[in-house]
């Protein structure tokens, strides 16, 4: 099932099903050479994950997200995001910031090797471990759950250089805010970081609403 998973997550964020798209078990069936109830389950964890969708009485199909829920889910991660930074304890952590250094080293090697999925997945873990120094068990899991409510939101500029490039150099300015000890810095930084995707989104799938 991982294989499924892993490569139909791939071609959602390279762009190959797009939101709405509907994705059919027969067809992967037979591209994968998989049985029914693997394919079920594979489209069961993405979406679990925020990319796909049951539709009732259609199947499945790429989550896709109208402009009201866009802005709404971004309104909280920006909350979310400034009251984190803020939070994170100074000076930092010896060993977590050292994890952190090394995450953001994974993501810009992942961009530059132009691994998606790769960045997709190490951009996740520097943001995780970023907020884990909060210390804040509640705020730490109330930042993942809004963070993934958005992975179909963020996965589909993936594949826009710009805008990865962007993440990678504001990935260093968060590093340098938190050595500087400049949280209200680091608290827009964080802000400004989730607008790209958010943008990108918006104006692809949701500009002639």
């Amino acid at each position: 099932m991982a294989r499924v998973v892993s490569e139909l997550e791939r071609d959602i964020i390279f762009g190959r099903y797009l939101p709405k798209q509907r994705l059919y078990e027969d067809e992967f069936m037979v591209g994968f050479n998989a049985k029914r109830h693997v394919v079920r389950a594979a489209l069961v964890e993405l979406e679990r994950r925020g990319i796909v969708e049951k539709l009732p009485n259609r199947g499945a199909a790429v989550r896709y997200f109208s402009r009201q829920e866009v802005e709404d889910l971004y309104l909280l991660r920006a909350i979310l995001h400034r009251e984190g930074a803020l939070r994170i304890r100074l000076p930092p952590d010896a060993a977590w910031f050292e994890r952190l250094q090394e995450a953001q080293e994974a993501h810009r090697d992942a961009f530059d090797r132009r691994d998606l999925l790769a960045i997709f997945q190490t951009n996740a873990e520097f943001h995780r471990i970023l907020f884990e120094g909060t210390g804040n068990a509640y705020l730490i899991e109330a930042i993942a759950a809004t963070d993934a409510k958005t992975h179909g939101i963020r996965s589909h500029g993936l594949s826009v250089t710009e805008l990865v490039d962007r993440a990678k150099l504001e990935h260093v300015a968060i590093i340098e805010a938190i050595e500087g000890e400049r949280l209200e810095q680091l608290a827009d930084i964080c802000v400004e970081h989730i607008q790209p995707a958010k943008k990108f989104y918006l104006d692809k799938f949701c500009s002639n609403l």
